[in-house]
């Protein structure tokens, strides 16, 4: 028989001034959730770049002008944490709170003493930017399903910003007590509960009757919420066939932010859409079709070739040459000569396309009548006199435009399309 062996319990390193302490009441779950938000407030506090730290200065002057977002590029989350990164990457719809907390609790420990202990902390909203190169619409499968991916390409449709509740405030009808109900992002919805929740005294449930809820839509919360649709870029559809697109949904600081004809750059969670499947039409299986849509967490203009130029854009030195040419009495001149240079003569012709290509300013008269910056041109002549030719400079020249020739074609439709929204019946331009 082995001997026995008194267990003698110790004290030793009580008394030494250090802090113990026990994670037994913790469950696994909150244990992680609580080291996620740890490792995203040490991203946002702690990555350096030279002798700054530009998350942290950019979380303190956006909420200085009352911007309350911090946009992230995910290039310095991944040579920062890499294993944060890759939980944003694979799970985003689960991170993205916890990032949004980090940032809150990393806010609030900047306002400490600076604002009334009353008043709440606002949400703040995490923005996802990349660099790394996109994927392709024909590309996107069901194995990106709730990923974060990244995609191209031209606005067709921008609807007008409405409004989503991210949590509802119900009250019973017959004992009057309240429920808060949270909807989940995107264009999903949530379920109401059927009966009343409130117990009397003995523990029993009272008997308030089915579907005894009222909303009380002043006590509930809201977010600006947008649809948009965006068409594969011209360069990646393949010959004889066409263009394929996707709706994409922006929240909050997101809204307003891009115009339709604009090619935008966006990183977003590849998800589908609950109840998109028509029963009856698709038969008994129709409830496990769903349409697929892009909940955008990151969304840019692209510029240069392709895409709109913005003042980011343009360095001092350009600015100053710009600044010079402007000054020169013949700079109409020197611009009107550049309009397809190969080309002879012309010179009304080619300062009337000049004039339409960069456009000019909108004017409101005193009386309130308004002029509009912009002009139309029609040209006639008489064959090989470098019609098309101009014109085709023109469309190489512009950043959006769209070149056609034929009796088939009409202008309206190929700049615009009047559409009736399926779901609201309200009629826009796409």
């Amino acid at each position: 028989r082995p001997a026995a062996h008194r267990l003698t319990p110790t004290m030793s390193g009580y008394d030494e001034g250090q802090v113990f302490w026990s994670d037994q009441q913790l469950s696994d779950k909150t244990q992680n959730v609580q080291g996620l938000v740890q490792a995203f407030k040490k991203f946002i506090r702690e990555f350096p770049a030279g002798l700054e730290f530009p998350y942290r200065d950019q979380l303190r002057k956006n909420t200085a002008m009352h911007e309350h977002r911090l946009e992230v590029n995910l290039d310095d989350l991944n040579s920062f944490d890499q294993e944060s990164y890759t939980q944003v990457h694979d799970r985003p719809a689960e991170m993205l709170p916890h990032f949004e907390a980090a940032a809150k609790e990393v806010y609030a420990g900047m306002v400490v003493g600076k604002r009334d202990d009353d008043a709440p902390i606002p949400d703040i909203q995490v923005i996802l930017t990349t660099t790394s190169e996109p994927t392709g619409m024909r590309d996107l499968a069901a194995k990106h399903y709730s990923k974060l991916v990244h995609v191209q390409g031209i606005v067709i449709q921008a609807g007008k910003p409405t409004v989503k509740a991210t949590a509802i405030m119900l009250q019973c009808k017959s004992c009057k007590i309240t429920k808060e109900v949270y909807v989940k992002p995107g264009l999903e919805g949530c379920v109401f509960p059927r009966v009343c929740d409130n117990r009397s005294a003995d523990g029993s449930r009272n008997d308030c009757g089915l579907d005894p809820y009222n909303i009380i839509a002043e006590k509930s919360r809201y977010v600006d919420l947008q649809k948009l649709k965006i068409q594969e870029l011209p360069e990646q559809v393949p010959t004889g066939e066409m263009p394929r697109h996707i709706v994409v949904t922006l929240d909050r600081h997101l809204v307003g932010r891009i115009m339709p004809g604009a090619v935008i750059s966006a990183s977003g969670i590849y998800t589908i859409q609950a109840g998109a499947g028509k029963p009856g039409k698709l038969g008994a299986n129709s409830g496990a079709v769903r349409q697929p849509y892009l909940r955008v967490v990151g969304i840019s203009e692209a510029t240069g070739v392709g895409g709109r130029m913005t003042d980011t854009d343009f360095t001092a030195e350009e600015e100053g040459k710009f600044n010079q040419m402007a000054s020169d009495p013949d700079f109409f001149a020197k611009m009107q000569r550049s309009i397809a240079p190969s080309i002879f003569g012309h010179d009304d012709i080619k300062k009337a396309l000049c004039c339409q290509l960069m456009g000019g300013s909108r004017k409101q008269l005193p009386d309130g009548a308004r002029l509009r910056g912009d002009i139309n041109i029609l040209m006639l002549g008489d064959p090989s006199t470098a019609k098309s030719q101009l014109l085709k400079f023109i469309e190489k020249a512009a950043p959006i435009s769209v070149y056609t020739s034929g009796k088939g074609s009409s202008a309206a439709g190929l700049t615009a399309t009047v559409v009736k929204d399926p779901n609201t019946g309200e009629f826009f331009l796409e």
